[in-house]
């Protein structure tokens, strides 16, 4: 199927994001994207993949213009939300790869961003690598459930 490795295929479909949480290496605890943060992820037999995530605690811009808002309020509104798109590949069992071809953040295109995973059933776990946060430096699991499969 599109070229991917058998222990691929359980990856495909339409995710939902359930909970992205994170924890700094002083072990505090990070709701990164607030307590129920919204997302959607998608990976295509094709190899390509998306992913848009939005913080649950965004704040309205006052209109559907796409250059609504003062400075600041465009600002809050870039620094709560992630989305990016791409190929995506599996090297291994339990690692998949986004290859960033297209993204809200300027400097990601050309990024290859390795996650761990593992998957039950319907539900997927993404792991990250550690990133730099107000809190320190965080790892990241994203818990996501299947919407629909391809």
């Amino acid at each position: 199927m599109g070229g991917l490795p058998e222990h691929a295929l359980g990856l495909l479909g339409h995710w939902q994001l359930v909970a992205w949480t994170g924890e700094t290496d002083a072990g505090v605890r990070i709701a990164h994207g607030g307590d129920e943060p919204r997302g959607d992820l998608i990976y295509l037999p094709t190899g390509r993949m998306a992913v848009q995530i939005a913080d649950d605690r965004r704040t309205p811009l006052g209109s559907r213009d796409l250059d609504a808002g003062d400075d600041p309020l465009q600002a809050a509104a870039y620094r709560s939300y992630n989305a990016y798109a791409g190929r995506f590949s599996v090297p291994e069992p339990g690692i998949v790869v986004h290859h960033v071809e297209q993204a809200l953040h300027p400097d990601q295109p050309g990024m290859d961003k390795r996650r761990a995973y593992g998957l039950e059933g319907d539900w997927l776990t993404l792991w990250t690598q550690p990133v730099v946060t107000a809190g320190g430096e965080a790892t990241s699991k994203l818990d996501w459930r299947r919407r629909s499969a391809f």
